[in-house]
């Protein structure tokens, strides 16, 4: 699988000089071949990872969850716990074995 970037883009990446955008970020988990995923992070942390992993935005992102994008960087942060039905949606989407 191709990444569709540019060389220069890939030495800036692996040198820290910037960060991949997040439509880059779920080709180079799927080109390494491997989900830098650790079991010790938050749900909050675990739904930031999915988002970027699929290469969303919150904007993206929260429609789909069928939320706005202030609570769903809540819920990443933290500052505020999802329940009743979006509780129940993001235990699926966010499988303690990812």
């Amino acid at each position: 699988m191709l990444l569709r970037s540019t060389e220069c883009s890939v030495c800036l990446w692996e040198t820290n000089r910037t960060s991949p955008t997040l439509p880059f970020r779920a080709r180079i988990i799927e080109f390494l071949g491997y989900c830098p995923f650790d079991p010790g992070w938050t749900p909050g942390e675990r739904l930031t990872w999915i988002r970027r992993y699929f290469g969303l935005s919150q904007e993206a992102m929260a429609p789909r969850l069928k939320v706005d994008p202030g609570t769903l960087a809540k819920w990443e942060t933290g500052k505020k716990e999802p329940m009743g039905g979006f509780l129940i949606r993001l235990q699926k989407l966010l499988p303690s074995d990812i």
